[in-house]
């Protein structure tokens, strides 16, 4: 037992850094399009530049998982990553911002199977439990901004971004080298991973809480990419006092991605993984409002804490949905799906957020942000009394129930 609770602690562990490290030195290369460019525009397409290998990758990717060796598809995503990250510590220091933004858009190209790969191999280990995959779950909503935020505290020291980002990874990838993850199904290992990465449609098409949790994934990452391009602006706008504007902007995306972490905290207010949901809606909604109230950074930080921490509970709870309810032999496929779907929507937040932003401003950006995600919240209250349906008919179950030993 205790070789398998080793192998899951370096699994969950290499994930981390390595997700963590993929999304460090995007508040960097903000920031330079910003005093280079000075263009909402340009802003936008630099945002959306992280989101958009997901859209494109993510709903194939994840089938990768579903017909080679886990372990194998985590390690090539991880050598790939280390060589982009490389070269864009080399573009940044060389003077060359549109090669770095490449590199590091191809990095997060290259490692959109490794989250699928991760969570249906690591299920596939004997010993492993549903607990295991609440912290993996966790750590891949949170690395999405504590990356970010990160990268947002060594912004006064610019010069150690990148560094940190390639140190990261290559941690990961040694941690990676002793753990060994099954195919899903020996049936399907082998063939086009293309031809193959449809195969989660039926299952999609015939359960409405599978359709709804990819939903809810989708509008609470819109939220929060939104509001870190409109905390950029709102920083620029005097809202950053007492900090300058770039410390400002990276104190409060540290906040709102450090918070994240606080998200397991939260699951005992909830009974089940559909009650959980409706309560992370409601407070993400509730905190972008108080946020866009406060008059300056200082007075934002609790709020965007609340933010943080109740976009994970709800993420983990939408994604335990998909855990419980979707087969073994396509789960990876419907992960994939599930990040296309929720990137794709913080691709479309990144793009509008900066224009949006500069015509009304950060505080009221927050605010459309937030009655968003609260009429997302509606929807949900309006049906829960209605039948759930889906393959099996079954009750939504708590996350601690969403992979059993030996699965």
């Amino acid at each position: 037992m205790s070789t398998v609770q080793g192998r899951a602690a370096r699994l969950i562990a290499a994930h981390a850094l390595a997700a963590t490290a993929m999304s460090l030195p995007w508040p960097l290369l903000l920031v330079l399009v910003w005093q280079e460019t000075g263009s909402t525009l340009l802003l936008g397409v630099a945002g959306a530049a992280r989101m958009l290998p997901y859209v494109l990758c993510s709903w194939w990717a994840g089938a990768l998982a579903d017909r080679w060796a886990r372990d194998r598809v985590v390690r090539v995503t991880l050598v790939l990553r280390l060589a982009l990250l490389a070269g864009a510590w080399w573009a940044v220091a060389a003077g060359s911002l549109t090669t770095a933004v490449l590199a590091c858009t191809l990095a997060v190209a290259v490692a959109t199977p490794a989250y699928p790969a991760t969570v249906a191999g690591g299920a596939g280990l004997r010993g492993w439990t549903g607990r295991h995959t609440e912290v993996v779950v966790t750590v891949e909503v949170a690395s999405f901004v504590v990356g970010p935020a990160v990268g947002g505290l060594l912004l006064s020291l610019p010069g150690l971004v990148l560094p940190a980002a390639v140190g990261g990874t290559a941690l990961a990838l040694a941690l990676m080298t002793r753990v060994g993850m099954p195919l899903a199904s020996p049936r399907r290992a082998g063939g086009s991973a293309v031809r193959g990465a449809v195969a989660w449609w039926p299952v999609v098409r015939a359960d409405r809480e599978v359709r709804s949790a990819v939903g809810v994934l989708a509008v609470l990452n819109a939220a929060l990419a939104g509001a870190g391009v409109a905390l950029l602006v709102g920083a620029h706008e005097g809202w950053s006092a007492p900090w300058t504007d770039e410390v400002a902007y990276g104190i409060a995306t540290a906040v709102l991605g450090f918070s994240s972490l606080g998200g397991p905290l939260l699951a005992p207010l909830g009974r089940d993984a559909a009650q959980r949901v409706r309560q992370g809606l409601a407070l993400v909604g509730a905190g972008l409002v108080l946020a866009a109230a406060a008059p300056s950074v200082v007075w934002a930080l609790g709020p965007l804490a609340l933010v943080g921490a109740a976009a994970v509970h709800a993420e983990a709870a939408a994604t335990a949905v998909l855990q419980v309810r979707v087969p073994d032999d396509v789960r990876a496929s419907v992960l994939g799906l599930g990040d296309a779907a929720m990137i794709g929507a913080a691709l479309l937040a990144s793009l509008l957020a900066p224009p949006v932003a500069r015509l009304v401003g950060g505080g009221p950006t927050l605010v459309v942000l937030a009655a968003g995600v609260l009429a997302v919240l509606v929807v949900h209250v309006l049906r829960r009394g209605a039948p759930a349906g889906g393959r099996d008919g079954r009750e939504l179950s708590p996350v601690r129930e969403v992979v059993r030993p030996g699965a």
